[in-house]
C-alpha cells in the first residue's frame, strides 16, 4: 500500500542522507562502468561525491522549483529514509524525466512500485505533467518490473537501454481502475473474488473516446441478491460521486461465480455493458475474450484461478471469426454516421490476423499487420480506420471523417470478401 510510504522534501541540513546514498557502493552499483563525464563520479563503484560545499547550490536548483521536484522516500512507521525520487521537465520534449533510487538494504520489499505511485501522483496531480519518462538498462529486471507495475510501458529499446513512459491519460485511467477494483472487492469481500483486466487496456491499445475497460470478476462463493443489487448500480454510483471522471462509464464485463463461468450453468450474474447494467443468470465469454484473459489478462485482485480455465482451440477461434464474419455480411452493408463504423474494418483485420497466426493481437496491431502484408483491397479505408482509432476524440469532430463513415459499406464488404476466402481455406 502507498500509505506505508510518503515523500518528504528534505531540508538543506537533511542532505546528509543523499550524500550517504550516493556514496554507498551497494546502492550505486547500477551506476558503475557507465563512464559518466563529470567530477566526483567513480567509474569503478558508480558512487558520486556530494560534498557539503555543493549542497546549497544543488538545493536551490532542485527544491521549490515549478518544473523540478526532489524528495526522500520515507517510511511512515518509523520515519526512516529509504531512497530518493526526482522529476524535472525535459526541455526538448513534452514530458518530465524522472529518477528513483532505493537504498540497497531496503530493496526487495516492494518499495519501488509504491514510491513510483507517489511520484506519479506528484507529477500528474500537482505538477500538470502530460507524461513521465525514464530510461535505464533493460537487464535491470527488478526496476523494469516495478515501472511496468506502476503503469509505465516500454516505448523503445536501443543499445541495451529500455525507454519507458506513462501518459497523463494512462495514469488517471489506472487510478480509476484501482478505485473500481477496491469498490468491487469491498462488496464481494466474503466471496473470494478474482478480478481481471483484459483487452485493449492490457494490450496497450486503449483509446479514450473509443475503447472500453474490460473486466471479469470470478468468485468462489455465490453472489447474493443484495450484493448483486449493489454491484449493478456501482458504475452509476461512482460516476455520480465523480461526475467529471470519463472512465467509470467505460467499465464493461461480468461478475459471477467461477463454477458458473466454467460450466455455463445458470447462476446470479451481474453484467455491465455499453447499453446499461443488469442482473441476469448467464454470461457468454467467447473464445477471443477467453484467449485474451488467459494469454495477457492482468490479475488485479485475489487469487489467480486461470489454471482452472481451458485455452480455446483453433476450431473455436475459427468458429467465432465465422460468426463475426456473418454479422458483417448482415449488418455492415450500409453504415451509420460516426467513428464506430470504422470498427468493422478493424474487426476484419483482427479476424484475418487470428486465422493466419493462430494468435490474437490488438485491433491496432492487426490493422498494421494487414496493411504491411498487403491483404486489404481497400487500404485507404483501413488506413483511415487506423487513424480514427489512434485519435478518436479528434476524429469525432472531423466532418470529412464523419462524412466518409456513412459510405463505408462497399469497402467493408470488399474487405470481408478477403476474410471469407481465408475462412474457406482454413475450414477445408
Amino acid at each position: 500500500m502507498n500509505d506505508e510510504l510518503r515523500l518528504h522534501i528534505p531540508t538543506l541540513e537533511e542532505l546528509w542522507y543523499r550524500r550517504g546514498l550516493l556514496q554507498d557502493p551497494d546502492t550505486m552499483s547500477y551506476n558503475k562502468g557507465c563512464e559518466l563525464n563529470f567530477d566526483g563520479y567513480d567509474n569503478d563503484t558508480g558512487c558520486i561525491d556530494f560534498p557539503e560545499r555543493k549542497w546549497a547550490e544543488w538545493y536551490a536548483y532542485f527544491v521549490g522549483q515549478e518544473q523540478r521536484y526532489y524528495a526522500y522516500i520515507a517510511r511512515r512507521s518509523d520515519g526512516a529514509f529509504i531512497g530518493e525520487v526526482n522529476l524535472h521537465k525535459n526541455q526538448n520534449a513534452e514530458w518530465f524525466d524522472m529518477g528513483i533510487v532505493i537504498e540497497a538494504k531496503y530493496r526487495g520489499n516492494g518499495y519501488a512500485e509504491r514510491a513510483l505511485g507517489l511520484l506519479l501522483r506528484q507529477a500528474f496531480e500537482h505538477m500538470g505533467a502530460e507524461a513521465v519518462h525514464n530510461d535505464f538498462e533493460a537487464e535491470r529486471a527488478a526496476a523494469l518490473k516495478a515501472h511496468l507495475s506502476a503503469g509505465f510501458t516500454v516505448i523503445g529499446q536501443e543499445n541495451g537501454i529500455a525507454e519507458l513512459s506513462i501518459s497523463r491519460e494512462r495514469y488517471f485511467r489506472g487510478k480509476a481502475v484501482r478505485k473500481m477494483v477496491s469498490a468491487i472487492a469491498d462488496i464481494l469481500a466474503q466471496n473470494q473474488p478474482s478480478i481481471y483486466l483484459y483487452g485493449s487496456c492490457v494490450l496497450n491499445d486503449f483509446r479514450l473516446g473509443w475503447s472500453d475497460i474490460d473486466i471479469v470478476v470470478l468468485t468462489q462463493e455465490r453472489i447474493s441478491a443484495e450484493q448483486a443489487r449493489e454491484l449493478v448500480g456501482l458504475r452509476r454510483k461512482m460516476l455520480e460521486a465523480e461526475s467529471d471522471n470519463p472512465y467509470y462509464r467505460l467499465f464493461e464485463g461480468a461478475m459471477l461465480p467461477l463454477s458458473a463461468f466454467v460450466s455455463g450453468n445458470s447462476d446470479c450474474v451481474v453484467y455491465w455493458g455499453t447499453s446499461g447494467e443488469r442482473i441476469t443468470d448467464t454470461y457468454s465469454f467467447d473464445s477471443f475474450n477467453m484467449t485474451l484473459l488467459l494469454q495477457s489478462g492482468r490479475m488485479l485482485y485475489g487469487q489467480d484461478i486461470r489454471c482452472q480455465l481451458e485455452m480455446p482451440s483453433r476450431k473455436a477461434l475459427c468458429s467465432d471469426v465465422r460468426t463475426h464474419y456473418e454479422s458483417i455480411r448482415q449488418y455492415a452493408r450500409t453504415t451509420r454516421r460516426g467513428i464506430y463504423s470504422f470498427g468493422w474494418l478493424l474487426d476484419i483485420a483482427r479476424g484475418l490476423y487470428t486465422l493466419r497466426t493462430n494468435t490474437i493481437a490488438s485491433k491496432t496491431e492487426a490493422a498494421r499487420w494487414v496493411l504491411e502484408n498487403g491483404l486489404c483491397p481497400v487500404s485507404e479505408a483501413l488506413e483511415t480506420a487506423l487513424k480514427v482509432r489512434l485519435d478518436p476524440i479528434k476524429s469525432q469532430n472531423d466532418v470529412n471523417v464523419l462524412n466518409y463513415s456513412e459510405t463505408l459499406g462497399r469497402e467493408i464488404q470488399s474487405f470481408a470478401d478477403v476474410l471469407g476466402e481465408e475462412l474457406k481455406t482454413t475450414e477445408i
